[in-house]
């Protein structure tokens, strides 16, 4: 067996598998499978039926001259009469299999959203969102169609092709072979049909993730491309992309063009065979063959012929799901390091003891580690600031505390516990994190706000906005608190985002406060009522901080000072100064001339901003004592 005889063979093996397990997410809805499957039965016997009462009244009814007439009018009724049963029977497995495939979809569609909710960020990482989407809906809705029509449709074929050969066979052996004989190489055909169009078809649904990708990335990054005026750059991409998909839509339109006249011109023969054939024994006498017999072969052959010619279409849904199914069950065999073990205990209400033992962690496709032996303490109620170049490693590290990854080597604390040994969940929900770019959702603020806290009161959604200096700017807007934000709150500025996130954090009430460079969209002024607010809420809470600027990290318990994924400096920003390390580069870079520049200026007012904005944080906190 050549190499490429052996990957398409594992390749359909792989299908096959998909496919059986595919078949698994029937089993909680057996009842509406069977009803459609009864409905099947039903219309298959009744389809072998009716050429069977053609013969008997061509045999019989038309020998019996005018006597014949109550028989034949008899005969008409009965084809009527199962002719109505038999539509009763075809609409019942149609709703019923259409009704199986949408619960199969439904079931598969959450559980690929639930798995993507789950896996780790080094899975987001390294996937496209593209692909998740594609996925989710288009792989996802390939299945279903191919439950609604490739199976049921399947099974109704293979029942129709027992039920008509036995009836055949019953009826007249050497006929029924003369009906077979041309019909085998159209087995053999659509069994080559398969081989052809899989590939072509995975090819196809790769390009259409590709596409998604691409079209998702561009959406996000509209502004960018417009900033730069590369719309017919990005343009040429895509047609080049679309043009790649076309012609493989093509070639695979092409295998289909020749499959129906080839599967027509092989159901004429064996009709033609059954003529020349039945004729010749009728005219002889042989084999007990009349021309009812005949006519009764013919009309099965022709019956056959629909679905023989469907089947093609039968085996591409099959094909299709099978490839679809693959690709999804590629995220949900995706192993997910980041879980709970097994009967983990909860954590309970954390007092802010964080100790980082001696932590390492490299990334899975990372060539060196990230962090090397970090350890740290921050004792319940501190502030620790992380501050570093770009790629230092100041988010890795507070990434870890929620276990968004988890360590290569030592361990983390929290209470003197490991967070691997805890419920997951039960940790995550008393850390408030902001992140850098503030996602919020399309909703109204309100909802937003209440995210992590949807029980929260009006008022409580009120005192968290207030607290993070958001109450002013929400009242101006149209509806207030019930103002619907646009798609990743595209609708507010950068500062606005950021202190709705704030408040988002805040209304939680964690125990735990991560604020990932939260106000680096916000300008000085409100960088500093901001600060302010988040002063008073950080007491009595562990909170970590990462800032670009020094002003935001001065006023913290600890500084840590990350290079490289190591701690080279730590301590206050007094100690660290003293140091004349990377730190006072930072600060001479940042804040010595801004410092001495106001000293001169004015040395009784340096710090005339901080003053001020101390004043409007005061007429805030007095204004939330009103109220």
């Amino acid at each position: 067996m050549t190499d490429t005889a052996a990957q398409n063979h594992a390749k359909t093996a792989d299908a096959l598998a998909s496919w059986r397990r595919m078949l698994t997410y029937m089993q909680p809805y057996r009842r509406w499978a069977v009803l459609a499957f009864c409905g099947v039965l039903i219309t298959v016997i009744l389809q072998t039926t009716l050429p069977l009462i053609l013969r008997t009244v061509i045999d019989y009814g038309v020998n019996l001259g005018e006597q014949g007439y109550p028989f034949m009018l008899l005969a008409g009724g009965l084809i009527c009469g199962l002719a109505v049963i038999r539509g009763a029977s075809s609409m019942l497995l149609r709703y019923f299999g259409e009704r199986l495939s949408h619960y199969v979809a439904y079931d598969i569609r959450n559980e690929v959203y639930d798995k993507v909710q789950r896996l780790p960020f080094a899975y987001h990482n390294k996937t496209p969102t593209g692909t998740l989407i594609t996925r989710a809906i288009s792989d996802v809705d390939e299945i279903q169609r191919y439950f609604a029509y490739g199976f049921i449709d399947g099974v109704n074929i293979a029942l129709l092709l027992v039920c008509i050969t036995v009836a055949m066979f019953f009826i007249s052996p050497y006929l029924t072979l003369a009906a077979i004989i041309p019909l085998i190489p159209l087995m053999r055909y659509s069994q080559t049909f398969i081989i052809r169009v899989a590939p072509k078809w995975r090819n196809i649904m790769n390009r259409i993730q590709k596409l998604s990708n691409h079209l998702q990335e561009n959406i996000l990054g509209a502004a960018v491309v417009r900033a730069y005026a590369r719309e017919e750059h990005e343009k040429k991409l895509f047609a080049e992309q679309n043009e790649l998909l076309f012609h493989e839509q093509l070639a695979l339109v092409n295998q289909w063009t020749f499959f129906f006249p080839a599967s027509a011109f092989l159901v004429a023969t064996a009709m033609a065979s059954v003529l020349f054939f039945g004729g010749v024994m009728a005219i002889s006498e042989l084999g007990n063959v009349t021309v009812g017999t005949v006519t009764a072969f013919n009309t099965f052959v022709f019956m056959l012929a629909q679905p023989l010619r469907f089947l093609g279409f039968v085996i591409l849904l099959t094909t299709q799901a099978a490839t679809s199914s693959q690709r999804v069950f590629e995220i949900l065999d995706t192993p997910n390091p980041i879980q709970s073990q097994a009967n983990a205990p909860q954590m309970p209400r954390i007092k802010g003891h964080v100790i980082f033992e001696d932590v390492s962690f490299q990334f899975e496709d990372g060539e060196s580690p990230t962090l090397h032996h970090i350890s740290l303490e921050a004792l319940p109620g501190q502030a620790i600031a992380l501050l570093g170049a770009t790629g230092s490693g100041k988010t890795t590290v507070i990434n870890l505390i929620p276990r968004f990854f988890d360590v290569t080597e030592g361990r983390i604390l929290i209470d003197g516990q490991d967070i691997r040994e805890v419920d997951l969940h039960s940790l995550r929900r008393q850390i408030g994190f902001v992140l850098q770019e503030s996602l919020l959702f399309s909703a109204s603020i309100a909802d937003n706000i209440a995210y992590g806290h949807p029980e929260a009161s009006d008022e409580e959604i009120l005192r968290a906005a207030r607290a993070a200096n958001a109450h002013e700017f929400i009242q101006e807007l149209p509806d207030g608190y019930q103002t619907i934000i646009g798609e990743r709150g595209i609708t507010l500025s950068g500062g606005q985002r950021q202190r709705v996130a704030i408040a988002r954090a805040i209304l939680i009430d964690p125990c735990i406060l991560i604020l990932d460079d939260s106000t680096s969209s916000v300008d000085t002024h409100t960088e500093v009522l901001i600060q302010l607010a988040l002063r008073q809420l950080m007491q009595n809470r562990t909170t970590f901080v990462i800032a670009q600027r020094l002003s935001s990290v001065m006023n913290a318990d600890q500084i840590i000072v990350l290079d490289e994924g190591h701690i080279v400096e730590q301590g206050t920003h007094e100690e660290l100064l003293q140091l004349n390390g990377y730190y006072h580069e930072i600060y001479e870079l940042q804040l010595a001339d801004q410092e001495r520049t106001r000293a001169a200026i004015d040395p009784k007012h340096k710090h005339l901003e901080e003053k001020r904005a101390t004043v409007e944080f005061q007429q805030i906190l007095d204004r939330m004592g009103r109220h």
